[in-house]
């Protein structure tokens, strides 16, 4: 499954998650390319999942 590269929090925009080494990454729903449906990460526990983040500033 492809998903889009922009990401789009699942949680309040105003206070980004806190990521600490060895927690869990937080839960994040990225639109699908093929059809716009939306993803979440949660959707893939368990499995093998790449995620390609980049910013072009």
């Amino acid at each position: 499954m492809t998903l889009a590269l922009a990401l789009i929090p699942a949680m309040a925009a105003d206070q980004p998650p806190r990521i600490e080494v060895g927690q869990p990454f937080p839960d994040l729903v990225l639109p699908r390319m093929e059809d716009g449906r939306p993803a979440s990460i949660s959707d893939f526990r368990g499995k093998k999942l790449a995620l390609h983040i980049w910013a072009s500033w």
